[in-house]
C-alpha cells in the first residue's frame, strides 16, 4: 500500500482585491475590541446555551455520585447483611442516576433531537467514580476500626 501526501497551497490574493470590512464593528459603528468578552452587549449563541446546560448536567451528576456512595455507605450498617450491602448500593446508585436524567430533562437544554444521546452520557463516568470513590471513603470512615484488626 503506497501512501501519498499530498500537499496543498491556497492560492494568492491578488494586490487589487478590497479587503472585507472589519466585522468587528457593532450596528452603531463602535468597536467592539474594547469590550470585555462577557458584557451582555455579545449575543449568546445556541451552542454556547448548549454547553452551558451540559455543564450543569455534568456537575449535578458528580455532586449525586458523591450523594450516592455516601448514602450506600450509610446505609451498609451493621443492620443490613453482607451480602446484600453491594446491591443495595448498586439500586441506590442506579436510582440516583434516574433522578439525574429527570433534573437533566427539567433544565431543559436546547440539544438537537438527533443529540438526544448527549443528555444520558455526559458525566456518566464521573458519576460512577465518584459515586465508588465517595463510597470506600464513607466507609472507611464509618468504620475505622476494622482495617486496624490484627491477622494471626
Amino acid at each position: 500500500m503506497i501512501l501519498k501526501i499530498y500537499l496543498v497551497r491556497h492560492p494568492k490574493k491578488k494586490g487589487n482585491e478590497k479587503k472585507p470590512d472589519d466585522t468587528r464593528k457593532k450596528p452603531d459603528g463602535t468597536d467592539t475590541k474594547d469590550t470585555a468578552p462577557g458584557t451582555p452587549d455579545t449575543p449568546a449563541t445556541e451552542e454556547i446555551k448548549i454547553r452551558i446546560g451540559l455543564d450543569r448536567v455534568f456537575w449535578i451528576r458528580v455532586g449525586l455520585g458523591i450523594l450516592a456512595g455516601a448514602l450506600s455507605a450509610g446505609i451498609g450498617i451493621s443492620y443490613i447483611h453482607a451480602s446484600t450491602r453491594g446491591i443495595i448500593g448498586l439500586s441506590i446508585m442506579i436510582s440516583l442516576f434516574i433522578v439525574s436524567y429527570g433534573v437533566a430533562k427539567a433544565l431543559r437544554v436546547p440539544i438537537p433531537s438527533t443529540d438526544r444521546k448527549k443528555l444520558v452520557m455526559t458525566g456518566i463516568g464521573s458519576y460512577f467514580l465518584m459515586f465508588v470513590f465517595s463510597w470506600i471513603l464513607t466507609y472507611t470512615i464509618i468504620h475505622p476500626a476494622i482495617g486496624l484488626v490484627t491477622v494471626r
